[in-house]
């Protein structure tokens, strides 16, 4: 939760828990325990190398770490006084450091990868953002760091808990330093283990059946789309096939939209969308963007945002607040409204020979009640009058689930209003209050699914806006992944939508939790993903296609999140480790033989291999096992 992080670094900071000291229990001597062997010797040879002229020399583990892991020291003897044990753990963005002297315990992050962070002294800039320490009585005997899926660290000693702290970017290796007078002769050595991977079974049930999937998706920046170079759009077209990224929400002109509706893809009236010191990323129609995603099997979802001023009129009811505390005094025109999209939608079909699949009242705007229903009925009127009776409509988007519960709920009191909406749908920012703990959401989406009472739910935008969270790392990414889970199993969500898909933007860490991709224009205008997000989408979206149902998958692990999809002589399971170590799974109930596995994690950019014959799931990896092959690079031309 959004609290977590704020509370936790403010008690840090201020070093609340400094003077608390913990009484540890002993534990018994574990010499020759099992693990890579380590040991420092004060007196001893000085390390080899450059710039460490009398440093004792350091211990360095030889793996890559997994996202969320489990690590631990045991010690031979406990440490000397007044020397102390660095266990120094470092990623390509930032790393922390736990110490351990005779008597406390001390946990320090640190970022490093900015000029901006230098603060005069060090061969590198680095700044630590903040420290914990706290004291203890009693021989520490073994220490463990466990990086967890609540984006924490936690330091426990002799088995017993004494620190946790957010941990919010990715670290990739460790090791080890001692520091001690090089004039005594005090010796610390030890092993360091990691936890054997525990036994889970997943059970297949074909016979259970809930929802049929139409896709995974998002919505571009028209005007990003057109900076990219002619070789730049052949990728970004590949990617989106190779990722099945293929329902395209539009956004639409808005607020400068002409009454004839000749500027409908005029990029220069392009409303725009300001994001902080980036340039702005406007929306505007591309049918030449649909027409795109069509011919490769994709849908359009079509959903106005702000209208222009001639389709608004004031407001004569009582008071309305919007989602932002402000009073309603604009709304809708239904009838204007209304001839907009159908109007949308024939000049769609005259461009791309398809109407849109779906259009939506409207995104994030508060309109009244009375005004929402008016804008459901007389839209589906003007549907089918137009030759549009197979477009469906679904209900405006609220920015958080809690708004789209209320929206749900009001729209069901009139009857008539609820039986001409096709799908639920909502935007889901409010994850963030729940970031450290996704199931804590669970009961808001349950919830909505209350609310959407048998309609189709669509997950309309998907993503991380919230700055304490903009941190481009697995991590983040991860936290995501667990909200796709449960969309598609605790509201049986029919589409994924991620808030961009491409976005020019400047600042990397806000277009790493905004953005899928990005034009590149140090490459040739070409679309790089912005960070993990992409893999992420990607563990679900490759193998889940259009038309597949979700059937029954559980497992016999709380930690171990599954979901199973199939269709015809098509399945799919998708089996997503949030503990912080291993799974050996056993599956049980597949009716078809798997033709490959896919890998999404820390280092795994969904990596596609043959089906081993031991499936292990390592601490934050997402692995999907599929009896149809995605689609690989190189697919479009």
């Amino acid at each position: 939760m959004r609290w977590y992080v704020l509370l936790t670094w403010t008690i840090y900071a201020t070093g609340a828990f400094a003077q608390q000291a913990a009484t540890l229990p002993q534990v018994a001597p574990d010499k020759g325990a099992a693990g890579v062997p380590f040991r420092f010797v004060s007196d001893g040879p000085k390390g080899p190398g450059w710039s460490r002229p009398d440093e004792i020399a350091r211990v360095y583990f030889h793996e890559n770490l997994t996202a969320l892991f489990e690590r631990t020291l045991r010690l031979d003897e406990g440490v000397p006084d007044r020397t102390t044990l660095r266990w120094i753990f470092t990623g390509p963005h930032a790393g922390f450091t736990v110490e351990l002297t005779s008597s406390t315990i001390r946990i320090a992050e640190r970022y490093y990868d900015s000029m901006g962070l230098y603060e005069g002294q060090g061969n590198y800039p680095a700044k630590e953002v903040f420290a914990l320490q706290r004291q203890f009585s009693g021989e520490a005997r073994t220490v463990t760091v466990i990086a967890d899926a609540h984006l924490a660290v936690r330091v426990l000693v002799n088995d017993v808990q004494l620190l946790e702290a957010p941990l919010l970017f990715d670290v990739t290796r460790h090791q080890l330093m001692y520091a001690a007078p090089r004039t005594a002769h005090l010796v610390v050595e030890g092993t360091m283990s990691e936890p054997d991977a525990k036994a889970a079974t997943v059970t297949f049930r074909r016979a259970e059946v809930h929802q049929t999937m139409l896709g995974f998706g998002g919505s571009p920046s028209i005007p990003a789309y057109e900076e990219l170079s002619d070789e730049g759009k052949r990728q970004y077209w590949d990617l989106l096939k190779r990722y099945n990224l293929l329902l395209f929400r539009e956004y639409p002109m808005g607020t400068e939209l002409k009454p004839d509706l000749t500027n409908l893809e005029d990029l220069r009236d392009a409303t725009p969308h300001y994001y902080g010191d980036n340039f702005p990323n406007s929306e505007v129609s591309s049918f030449e963007y649909s027409k795109h995603a069509q011919a490769l099997g994709g849908d359009v979802i079509y959903e106005m945002w702000a209208l222009p001023a001639w389709a608004m009129e004031p407001y004569q009811g009582s008071t309305v607040v919007d989602t932002w505390h402000r009073p309603v005094k604009l709304v809708a025109k239904p009838e204007e409204y209304a001839r907009i999209v159908v109007g949308y939608c024939r000049k769609a079909k005259a461009a791309t020979g398809a109407a849109p699949q779906i259009v939506g009242i409207q995104n994030e705007v508060d309109e009244p009640p009375a005004v929402f229903d008016a804008m459901v009925k007389t839209l589906r009127r003007a549907l089918d009058a137009a030759g549009f009776q197979t477009t469906r409509i679904h209900m405006a988007d609220a920015s958080f689930m809690f708004l789209g519960i209320r929206r749900a709920e009001a729209l069901r009191k009139d009857p008539e209003a609820w039986k001409e909406i096709d799908f639920a749908a909502t935007h889901e920012y409010d994850l963030q209050e729940f970031m450290a703990n996704p199931d804590l959401y669970d009961a808001r989406m349950r919830a909505m699914h209350e609310a959407s009472a048998g309609k189709p739910f669509l997950a309309t935008e998907i993503c991380i806006n919230d700055p304490h969270y903009q941190e481009p790392s697995y991590r983040i990414a991860f936290q995501t992944a667990q909200l796709y889970h449960k969309n598609l199993t605790e509201l049986d969500a029919v589409a994924l939508m991620y808030c961009w898909l491409l976005l020019d933007v400047e600042q990397p860490t806000f277009a790493g939790s905004r953005s899928l991709l990005a034009p590149d224009r140090t490459r040739g205008w070409i679309p790089v993903a912005t960070s993990f997000q992409l893999r992420v989408m990607g563990a679900y979206s490759r193998h889940v296609l259009k038309g597949m149902q979700r059937v029954g998958a559980t497992s016999d692990d709380g930690d171990l999140l599954t979901s199973a999809f199939a269709g015809d002589d098509a399945q799919t399971l998708v089996m997503l480790n949030r503990a912080a170590t291993p799974r050996r799974v056993t599956i049980e109930g597949a009716q078809h033989a798997w033709a490959e596995m896919e890998r999404t994690g820390l280092e795994e950019e969904n990596a596609v291999s043959a089906v081993p014959r031991e499936i292990v799931v390592q601490p934050g990896e997402i692995v999907v096992l599929s009896t149809r092959k995605a689609a690989a690079a190189g697919t479009v031309e």
